[in-house]
């Protein structure tokens, strides 16, 4: 077995940048992804070391930081 293979893939966790603050929890799911564009995005992030989950909660939250600081306007 090769066991530095097996190190390199170990699971990443959530980042925990984006630990709720509440008990509250929401569940957003996304259907009819593109194929060719989920495997370059999954592809994309595990070499850059990234969950999919801290991809996704890091551009929504760039994304809002975005509109406030341009007073709201899109």
């Amino acid at each position: 077995m090769n066991t530095g293979r097996l190190a390199a893939m170990t699971k990443r966790g959530y980042s925990r940048e984006f630990t709720p603050k509440t008990e509250r929890r929401i569940k957003f799911e996304i259907d009819r992804i593109p194929p060719t564009l989920m495997d370059a995005v999954k592809a994309k992030a595990k070499r850059e070391g990234i969950s999919l989950r801290a991809l996704t909660l890091t551009l929504w939250r760039d994304w809002v930081k975005a509109e406030t600081q341009e007073g709201g306007q899109r």
